[in-house]
C-alpha cells in the first residue's frame, strides 16, 4: 500500500493566513513539509519517499532533494518536476507578479475560472469546461450567505514578499537552485 499527501501550504487552500506575509516564500513552506513529514512520520512510519511537485510545489521537492543532512524521514526516492525546474525567468516573475494578489471577487465561479484562464493561458490548451473544472477547487464563497460572491482561495499578501524580489535576487536565487538540482541523488523526471 502506499498513502499519498497533498498538502496546502501557508495560505493556501485550507491552511491558515500568516500574519507575517514574509512568511510566504519557499524556504518557509520547505521547512512547513519538512515538520509535516516529521508528523507524518511519527504517526505512521514512511519507508519510500517520492515527491512530485507542480511550480511551486516542484521548488519545494529541490530544496528537500538537494540540501544533503536534512531530517528527512527516508531520502526521497523519486522526484517529478512539472513545470518548473531550477532556471528562473525573471519575466515569468514578472508576469506572475502583476496579477498575484490582484484578483478581488468574482459574481460565479465561471467569472473567476474565466479570469484564471486569461492569466494561465500559457499552460497549455483546455476547453472552457476543463477550465472550469480545474478552477472549482481554486475559489472560495467570501460568505455563507446565499449568493456570496467568490475569491481565490489565497491570501493576497502573498503577493508582497514576492513583489519586493529584484532581478539580481532573482539571478542569485536561480544560482541557489542550480546547486540544489545538481545536488539531487533522487531519480527525477522533468514534465511541462
Amino acid at each position: 500500500g502506499f498513502r499519498i499527501i497533498c498538502p496546502d501550504v501557508a495560505g493556501r487552500g485550507a491552511s491558515d493566513w500568516l500574519k507575517d506575509p514574509m512568511g510566504y516564500q519557499v524556504p518557509a513552506y520547505a521547512a512547513d513539509m519538512l515538520a509535516m513529514l516529521g508528523q507524518v512520520h511519527g504517526q505512521s512510519p514512511i519507508t519510500t519517499l517520492d515527491w512530485v511537485g507542480t511550480s511551486m510545489g516542484g521548488l519545494i521537492g529541490i530544496i528537500m532533494c538537494g540540501q544533503p543532512g536534512l531530517p528527512l524521514p527516508v531520502p526521497v526516492r523519486k522526484l517529478v518536476l512539472n513545470d518548473v525546474g531550477p532556471a528562473i525567468q525573471w519575466q515569468a516573475l514578472v508576469r506572475i507578479g502583476q496579477y498575484l494578489g490582484m484578483a478581488g471577487e468574482f459574481e460565479s465561479v465561471q467569472a473567476a475560472a474565466d479570469a484564471m484562464w486569461a492569466v494561465s493561458i500559457g499552460f497549455g490548451p483546455h476547453t472552457s469546461d476543463q477550465w472550469l473544472a480545474l478552477s472549482q477547487h481554486m475559489v472560495k464563497p467570501v460568505s455563507d450567505a446565499p449568493g456570496s460572491k467568490y475569491r481565490l482561495h489565497y491570501d493576497p499578501a502573498m503577493a508582497i514578499p514576492f513583489r519586493q524580489s529584484t532581478e539580481e535576487a532573482t539571478q542569485q536565487g536561480a544560482a541557489a537552485l542550480w546547486q540544489l538540482y545538481d545536488n539531487i541523488k533522487a531519480q527525477t523526471l522533468l514534465i511541462r
